[in-house]
């Protein structure tokens, strides 16, 4: 938006790659994609909508995700006081039957990547009132096309292998790692800012960083398995229990011979502090939904990526903890209009969705255009 309207940009970018947590490779044959990251589309998302259209992409629907655990869900979250005093999610579940309290749990774990003795129950059941859980398409070929689509836009104003060290702000300007420029747009993950891997100087006010602190980064297991052929006939599957992960999923109506096996949230860090193998705990979880299929023999190749030992990721995607408030709502407000936040964690209305990214990162381009004057990054 900015390089459009004449702004000079510079985008500093840590990875070799355009797209961040949004990471897709291609099943062997090429024919189908392989989403390691960000895969679904949320809510209206009309900012994802409008770049498939500008890049001719199309979608494919999905059925509906667990239809009973899904309501139930939604019934036991409408039991939360808005007005009432914050707390975890732990601690509102613990009001419940231990049947409905689990089936909850699997599903706010699994959706928000929370985790539950740390993440804010009103947070979350504002969520599910609004539409950011409404799911039902993804890109037909990947997230891929569009992160491709905008780095086409900014050609050689793109600086790969370029991680950040140390973010310089005063009245006057910014200086990031020797770069001179009048703004700055900080995107990276509400992980990497909790890490301190960027050094502010001087220190963000008060304000700016209990907001950070008051956003984490859920932590997600994600295992994509390629087989020879398919052998299932649905969108979506409850492991029986004991299995280390709970849900696991196919590109159904489109048979494609792939599934995701997927954990977030506690049953994600329940999988990381064991130590166990995830590509083998995914495949014996298929074994265990699929008895008699010959699921480890039908194997053709598996894929994953670790979120969470990622230095510029640091997890997969955000929740608000107790007390939270207005953190997210903080974190778009601009510091001394020189250091504008974006990404998923920066967007009140749909965090933790690429929509919210996208969105976080028009609001921003607007909140420079409107502090005046060009940026201009130079040595």
């Amino acid at each position: 938006m900015l390089h459009e309207r004449g702004v000079r940009v510079l985008v500093l970018e840590a990875r070799d790659r355009a797209g961040g947590r949004a990471y897709t490779l291609r099943t062997q044959t090429g024919a189908y994609p392989v989403e390691l990251g960000a895969e679904f589309i949320h809510g209206k998302a009309d900012s994802t909508m409008q770049l498939l259209r500008e890049c001719g992409e199309g979608t494919l629907p999905i059925g509906e995700p667990l239809d009973d655990v899904w309501e139930a869900t939604e019934r036991v979250l409408r039991g939360v006081r808005m007005n009432g005093e914050d707390r975890s999610v732990d601690a509102f579940l613990r009001g419940l039957g231990a049947a409905q309290a689990d089936r909850a749990r699997m599903l706010i774990e699994g959706f928000d990547a929370a985790i539950t003795s740390d993440a804010s129950i009103i947070a979350i059941a504002k969520e599910w009132q609004g539409t950011g859980n409404d799911t039902r398409a993804r890109p037909a070929n990947g997230y891929e096309p569009v992160m491709h689509h905008l780095a086409r836009a900014l050609g050689d104003r793109i600086r790969y292998n370029a991680p950040v060290r140390e973010v310089e702000w005063s009245h006057d300007g910014v200086v990031v790692d020797g770069i001179r420029a009048k703004h700055a747009v900080i995107t990276v993950p509400i992980g990497v800012l909790r890490a301190r891997s960027i050094r502010f100087t001087p220190d963000l006010a008060d304000g700016t960083q209990r907001a950070i602190d008051a956003v984490a980064m859920g932590p997600v297991v994600k295992v994509v398995l390629e087989f020879k052929s398919v052998f299932w006939d649905q969108a979506f599957f409850e492991a029986p229990g004991g299995c280390g992960f709970r849900t696991v999923w196919s590109r159904m109506p489109q048979p494609a011979p792939v599934l995701v096996a997927w954990a977030g949230g506690d049953a994600a860090a329940r999988l990381i502090a064991s130590g166990a193998d995830p590509v083998g705990t995914a495949l014996d979880t298929c074994a265990r939904i699929f008895p008699g299929t010959g699921v480890h023999s039908q194997l053709v190749r598996a894929y994953f990526h670790d979120w969470q030992a990622d230095p510029y990721a640091c997890g997969a995607y955000s929740y608000l903890r107790v007390n939270g408030g207005d953190a997210r709502e903080e974190l778009t407000q601009p510091v001394q209009q020189r250091l504008f936040f974006a990404g998923e964690a920066a967007c009140p209305q749909d965090a933790g969705t690429v929509a919210g990214a996208l969105e976080s990162g028009y609001r921003a381009a607007r909140q420079v255009m409107a502090s005046g004057g060009e940026n201009r990054p130079r040595r």
